[in-house]
């Protein structure tokens, strides 16, 4: 393991310590480990307030954080890889409000009612079709801002298209409620069955753009190039686009839209580990883990009522316009 990853590992660890110590309650790290220690074997004391607030409040919610952080991250270092575009990202392209959107229309119709992964499917089936469409404008040779520009209109669309539902369920105020919460992310009263629910497909998308990271070097170098490398270009896509279907679609259905992580933080990564997507994927997944960890903590203990895509936009945006700047004096260079 190189220094760049271990740093980014140690990054994360020390994000997820410190957010157990930050919150309601005067816990100190003495404690903290203790009721750490109690939970792990099942010695939990229902009148302990260090108990209530670490095992069964604080770390449950988290390691949510750093599994959505490390799967938007993730997702967003793979997707520049499948579009060969430093500038694609899950939200910049409307990932995100797609795979909103397929949540969404589950929820108007009812479908949550069936069981609790209804709803990350269908934000998974919504994150995968919005890319198979964008890889459709790709693969006829348009260009990278032809493709954000879709982006765009697919962002448009799928947010118009959530309005227009939150219009006809006028009535239904909680569903109002749900929805707009879930546009601007939130991490409020998530347990252990969230996180239940979000380690298997989060670590298994993970897993599965970490395998693709050799052919996703070699696509790199073209479509052609990486056929004669013995790449199978088309499966290649199918498999990508399975893997940010999985992460964007749980991070969304569980936390709600949450967007640039994707963006930004693969860009971090590669200035300190290069283009290779093996450690670009994992380590991107686990900086963006120690970033959204470091921004709902200090949210925490700020008491800021700023919601955590919110803050991650405000992060983000200017980020996003010093790419493209970037990017242009460098292609008029």
């Amino acid at each position: 393991m190189s220094r760049g990853a271990i740093a980014a590992v140690a990054a994360a660890l020390a994000a997820i310590a410190i957010a157990l110590l930050v919150g309601p309650g005067d816990v100190g790290w003495r404690d903290a480990i203790a009721a750490l220690g109690r939970g792990l074997r099942g010695a939990s004391e229902p009148g302990n307030v260090a108990d209530a607030l670490v095992w069964t409040l604080r770390l449950p919610r988290v390691l949510l954080v750093a599994l959505v952080g490390a799967a938007l991250a993730g997702s967003g270092a793979a997707t520049q890889g499948l579009f060969r575009n430093p500038l694609a990202d899950p939200s910049v392209l409307g990932v995100s409000l797609g795979a909103a959107l397929a949540a969404v229309i589950g929820l108007f119709l009812g479908l949550d009612r069936a069981g609790v992964w209804v709803t990350p499917l269908l934000a998974a089936a919504g994150a995968g079709a919005t890319l198979l469409l964008l890889w459709g404008l790709a693969a006829r040779g348009h260009d990278a801002t032809t493709l954000l520009l879709a982006g765009i209109a697919i962002a448009a669309g799928c947010g118009a298209a959530t309005s227009s539902l939150l219009a006809l369920a006028g009535e239904r105020l909680d569903l109002g409620v749900r929805v707009i919460r879930w546009l601007m992310g939130s991490f409020e009263g998530r347990s252990w069955a969230h996180l239940a629910a979000a380690a298997p497909p989060v670590l298994l998308g993970l897993a599965l753009a970490a395998a693709l990271a050799r052919d996703l070097d070699a696509l790199a170098l073209g479509d052609e190039v990486a056929a004669s490398l013995g790449v199978d270009v088309a499966r290649l896509r199918r498999r990508a686009i399975t893997a940010v279907a999985i992460l964007v679609g749980t991070a969304t259905a569980l936390c709600g839209v949450i967007g640039f992580v994707g963006l930004v933080v693969p860009h971090v990564v590669r200035w300190r580990a290069g283009p290779g997507h093996r450690a670009l994927v994992l380590g991107s997944a686990a900086v963006g883990a120690a970033l959204l960890s470091s921004i709902d903590t200090l949210g925490r203990a700020l008491s800021l009522p700023l919601p955590p895509g919110v803050v991650t936009s405000l992060l983000g945006a200017p980020a996003f316009l010093w790419i493209v700047m970037v990017g242009a004096r460098r292609g008029r260079a």
